[in-house]
């Protein structure tokens, strides 16, 4: 009779799964091995790093997490405790879906991009190396005259007379680009944005201390942000060929960053100026010789304007930015949509100073 019961307990301890049994024991098998092997292949190519600097930036409580559940602890913090579900609620989307619900970029990028870093749903179809999304690398193409959007005017004239003066050609991407430390909105989609007058402020320094500078006003992200250095690069080319004596080739943006960020200034000649971030795409065969630049300048500028440069230059392992066109091809982010115009064009006087004093 023991035994008799023994083997039956047996048997029920190791009776066959049924099909849905095995289907969601398959399916859970599946998921699992995906997620260490998306986990382990974002710490190898490190963009794991952005994730955890996202929830650090944002202060997400981690000891909240580990306590969750812990007898006596939901009750006396319960305020506490229901922000961290909300914030574990969002930062379990980015993570599995690539969506920050806090930018609304990324509920389109995600889906429709392909993920270098790793699988979408594990959050790095987004690019996190890239301070802008490139979209499709294009091989250089045959220039053409660049269509223009409404409101757009096309090269604003230069102050010199003659192309062979001009040393610094000057054009935005992501034109929409807007800073909303004001309380304005932080993109005018198909506009000319402050973005493009911060573009505006470094030509006129120039000109004024005396460098022959270009700005070309073409909006490149009206139709498709994706798509906007595949218009972009028809600019830069064209630029290039228009004015062959150009030293520089600047790409001027400003930074994004999700809600919760605290904007960043630096003071010069007693005012708040936005930090400048140089950007440097490692897709670009000669990007040492564009660090190289890069790096000359942020010497200079620390010396005349200490601080003005972030001190970490941001490589893009999986882009160019339209700077293999040119070994002076430089993506400057002149601080983020949390900082003023005001701030932004202090920024583009102090680096006139830096750029006619490494021109000169």
């Amino acid at each position: 009779m023991l035994q008799e019961d023994f083997y039956h307990r047996q048997n029920n301890n190791f009776r066959i799964w049924t099909f849905k049994e095995w289907l969601r024991g398959f399916l859970l098998g599946v998921f699992s091995l995906l997620l260490i092997l998306g986990l382990a292949y974002a710490l190898r190519s490190g963009s794991s790093l952005q994730f955890v600097h996202f929830l650090t930036q944002q202060s997400f409580p981690f000891e909240s997490i580990i306590l969750e559940g812990a007898p006596g602890f939901s009750q006396p913090e319960r305020a506490r405790v229901d922000l961290t579900r909300h914030q574990g609620l969002a930062a379990g989307m980015f993570l599995l879906t690539g969506v920050n619900i806090s930018d609304p970029r990324t509920f389109f990028l995600s889906y429709f991009s392909y993920p270098p870093q790793g699988p979408v749903w594990l959050g790095w179809a987004y690019n996190p190396d890239d301070p802008e999304f490139e979209g499709p690398i294009l091989e250089p193409i045959e220039t053409q005259p660049p269509k223009e959007s409404s409101g757009s005017s096309g090269l604003t004239p230069p102050a010199a007379a003659s192309g062979k003066d001009i040393l610094v050609g000057i054009y935005n991407t992501h034109n929409s680009e807007n800073y909303a430390g004001d309380g304005g909105p932080d993109r005018l989609q198909g506009e000319n944005a402050d973005i493009v007058t911060v573009g505006e402020t470094l030509k006129t320094a120039l000109e004024k201390k005396g460098v022959g500078a270009v700005h070309d006003l073409t909006i490149h992200d009206d139709a498709n942000f994706m798509k906007a250095y595949s218009e972009s690069i028809k600019t830069a080319a064209k630029l290039l060929k228009d004015y062959p004596t150009i030293k520089l080739l600047l790409d001027v943006h400003r930074d994004g960053l999700p809600p919760g960020f605290s904007k960043s200034t630096v003071t010069v000649n007693g005012h708040k100026a936005a930090h400048i971030l140089i950007v440097i795409g490692k897709k670009n065969p000669h990007w040492e010789k564009n660090e190289a630049l890069a790096k000359t300048l942020m010497k200079i500028g620390e010396e005349k304007y200490p601080g003005l440069f972030d001190p970490n230059i941001s490589y893009a392992a999986d882009a160019r930015y339209n700077q293999h066109l040119s070994d002076g091809g430089l993506l400057l982010e002149f601080g983020t949509q949390y900082n003023t115009l005001d701030e932004a064009n202090r920024a583009a006087e102090a680096l006139a100073d830096v750029l006619a004093e490494w021109l000169n």
